[in-house]
């Protein structure tokens, strides 16, 4: 006999999906068991909040101002109060108010194995991204398919952020039947998949981490946001290149995400995955981070453009500042490049004449050579790196922000 689709997910795949009567709270809805809740304390508003989940009929929150009975908690509403037992040394017990969790109670609150992206930074990069997916619609569904990659899902805080951003635009997720077996549950689920119009591919080097995010996002409003997104294991450009494969070598990533310590190693990948005009963001802790991925794409010839270097905060605080971050020649260099474009342009137009080059071209030329010699022989790129002056800010991490040029295409008069 098959497992009913609930325990199958439970003791299959670690996760705790709700049945077909679970919902997300709202005002009008009682709290049930496997709901999360936040609870407050009414006297001082300061105090932390008490993040607790799922609820189970029989069970107890231990607190610092007492034992609060879980079965106090199933049956009432949002906003109501419930209250400590009363101590042993006879002190009255607490009121605690029963909140519903926000997404950024629940980012900031869930048990995490690595440090994730805060709220405010989360908020800021989807922001960046710049998403507007048109909403389903079954009877006109759009041609063309929303794809954001990931790489480093890590506590699966990013990733919840942007799968509650593209959640408009696919269908309504499958409901199983009361009866309804593991076979025919999965089934379902893989036949919606199929009609996704957005997807975000998430991607880490470690099972554990991807397996804790996708039971931290399965938590939130009993999953209402995990299907939206495909979990894998690995390198990045290895999925990069078996899904352009798979594709033809046709682009088909609208936006990309690196939160890797050697992102400037995946870019080039990453990028031939990347249509025209798709955003890539990459993520280092410190600004020569992104020095050395802009210095490679500015050498290797890849095809994106620097469109600006912002600064995060710390700890969750609100970051924003605009850096000046953007490859240069040195002045002596370019005097240089130009003295010689100038003699080639000379030869090109009479190869038998021998003109004599004017006096402040030669020396023109002659400065530029002893200047660039000795700190620049080989010609390379160098950086202007400073912060864009007239912003308050706290120290933090910061974001790149590339976006896909559009090639020329070859002449072919030749």
């Amino acid at each position: 006999m098959s497992l009913p689709w609930h325990r199958y997910y439970r003791a299959g795949r670690g996760l705790k999906l709700p049945n077909h009567r679970c919902r997300h709270n709202s005002a009008g809805r009682p709290f049930a068991e496997g709901d999360y809740v936040i609870l407050r304390q009414t006297r001082d508003r300061t105090a932390p909040p008490v993040y607790r989940g799922p609820l189970k009929a029989g069970g107890r929150i231990e607190t610092h101002k007492g034992i609060i009975q879980q079965d106090d908690i199933i049956g009432n509403r949002v906003r109501e109060l419930v209250r400590t037992a009363t101590s042993r040394l006879g002190k009255a017990g607490q009121d605690f108010r029963i909140q519903d969790v926000t997404l950024d109670e629940h980012v900031r609150l869930s048990k995490r194995l690595v440090t994730p992206i805060y709220p405010a930074d989360a908020n800021l990069i989807v922001n960046l991204l710049d998403l507007h997916p048109d909403v389903y619609d079954a009877q006109n569904p759009a041609d063309e398919k929303l794809e954001i990659l990931e790489a480093g899902t890590g506590h699966g805080s990013l990733t919840i952020y942007i799968s509650r951003a593209i959640h408009a635009a696919n269908p309504p997720r499958p409901r199983p039947g009361p009866d309804e077996d593991a076979e025919s549950m999965e089934a379902k689920i893989l036949e919606w998949k199929n009609q996704r119009k957005a997807v975000l591919h998430t991607i880490d080097v470690a099972h554990q981490y991807s397996n804790h995010a996708r039971k931290t996002i399965a938590a939130f409003r009993h999953g209402q946001y995990l299907h939206n997104i495909d979990f894998n294991v690995g390198s990045v450009s290895d999925w990069t290149s078996k899904a352009l494969n798979d594709r033809e070598s046709e682009p088909f990533l609208s936006h990309a995400f690196l939160d890797l310590p050697n992102a400037d190693t995946h870019i080039e990948t990453v990028a031939k995955a990347l249509r025209v005009d798709g955003t890539l963001i990459v993520f280092n802790p410190s600004v020569t981070q992104v020095n050395e991925c802009a210095l490679k794409i500015k050498q290797d010839g890849i095809p994106l453009d620097l469109e600006k270097v912002v600064e995060l905060g710390v700890n969750g605080g609100s970051g924003g500042r605009e850096w000046d971050v953007r490859p240069v020649k040195p002045r002596a260099q370019k005097l240089q490049e130009a003295a010689e474009t100038s003699a080639e342009q000379s030869e090109d137009r009479d190869s038998d004449m021998v003109e004599a080059q004017p006096e402040g071209e030669r020396e023109q030329a002659q400065l530029a050579q002893e200047m660039t010699a000795p700190s620049d022989p080989e010609g390379k790129w160098s950086m202007v790196c400073r912060p864009k002056v007239g912003d308050r800010i706290v120290g933090g991490g910061f974001l790149g922000v590339f976006k896909k040029q559009r090639q020329r295409k070859e002449s072919t008069d030749e």
